[in-house]
C-alpha cells in the first residue's frame, strides 16, 4: 500500500522531466539557425530581379518634358500675339477716327464758312504748304532759276502748270507778289504759226497786256518788273506754278 502511495511522485517527476524536455524542444525550435533570414529585407543591390532604368530612357523622359514645356510656351505666345494684334487693329480704327475729327475741326477753324454776302464765294478752299491762295487758284513761286522748258517740267512734277494769266485782275495780283522781278510766264511761240500760246493750249489775248519784243521760234514770255517781254527760252530765271485750289 505504501509502495502504491509512493509511486505518484515518481510520475510527477516524469511529468516535470517531460515539460523540461518540451521546453528545450521549443527553445530549440525558436533558435533554429537561419530561421529569421527570410524575414530580413535584402539590400537593393542583392535583389537579382531588379534592374536600373537605362540611361536612354531617362534622356527620352527629359526630352519629352522639355518638348511639353516648349509647346506650352508657344501656345501662350500665340495667344498673347493674337490679343495684341486685335488691340492694334482696334487702336488703328480709333486713331483714324480721331484723325478725321481733328482734320474736320481744323478745317472749320482755319476756313470758316463765308457770309452769304461774300463776293469771294466759298472761303474753305485749300492750297498745299508754301503755295499762295488767290480766289480759286494756288500759286507757287520758285527760289531758283531754270530755263523755260525746265520750269515747265518742274510744274508738271508738282501736278500743276506754268502761270497762265486769264484776266487783268489776276495780272495785278501776280505783279503784287513780293520779291517778284523776273519770272517766266507759261507763254511761248508755236511754230510754224509763230503765235503766242499758253501752256494749256489757249491762244494769248493781246488785250490783256502787251508783249515787248519779237515772236521768234525760240521766244517765251517773261514778266520783268511791271512789264511783259519776249525772251529767249534758253535763258534762266524764276518761274511760277499754278493749280486749282481744293474745296
Amino acid at each position: 500500500m505504501r509502495q502504491l502511495l509512493d509511486s505518484p511522485p515518481s510520475c510527477r517527476l516524469s511529468s516535470s522531466s517531460a515539460l523540461a524536455m518540451a521546453g528545450e524542444i521549443v527553445y530549440a525550435d525558436l533558435n533554429i539557425p537561419g530561421a529569421f533570414s527570410t524575414s530580413k529585407s535584402l539590400h537593393p543591390s542583392q535583389h537579382p530581379n531588379i534592374t536600373q532604368c537605362p540611361r536612354w530612357h531617362r534622356m527620352a523622359l527629359w526630352l519629352g518634358c522639355a518638348g511639353n514645356v516648349i509647346l506650352l510656351a508657344a501656345v501662350i505666345a500665340l495667344g498673347v500675339w493674337g490679343q495684341t494684334g486685335r488691340q492694334r487693329t482696334t487702336n488703328g480704327i480709333e486713331c483714324n477716327s480721331s484723325l478725321k475729327d481733328s482734320q474736320s475741326w481744323l478745317n472749320q477753324s482755319l476756313y470758316p464758312k463765308p457770309d452769304n454776302n461774300s463776293t469771294e464765294g466759298c472761303g474753305c478752299k485749300l492750297c498745299p504748304a508754301d503755295w499762295l491762295l488767290h480766289k480759286n487758284k494756288c500759286y507757287w513761286v520758285s527760289k531758283e532759276s531754270k530755263t523755260w522748258n525746265e520750269s515747265r517740267e518742274d510744274c508738271s512734277a508738282k501736278s500743276s502748270q506754268m502761270l497762265v494769266i486769264q484776266d487783268k485782275e489776276e495780272m495785278v495780283y501776280v505783279l503784287s507778289i513780293p520779291q517778284l522781278n523776273l519770272v517766266w510766264l507759261g507763254l511761248s511761240v508755236t511754230s510754224p504759226e509763230r503765235k503766242w500760246t499758253w501752256v494749256d493750249g489757249s491762244t494769248f489775248d493781246e488785250t490783256l497786256f502787251q508783249l515787248t519784243g519779237t515772236a521768234d521760234r525760240e521766244s517765251c514770255g517773261m514778266i520783268k518788273g511791271n512789264r511783259t517781254i519776249s525772251e529767249t527760252c534758253t535763258a534762266v530765271t524764276k518761274w511760277i506754278c499754278e493749280k486749282v485750289a481744293l474745296k
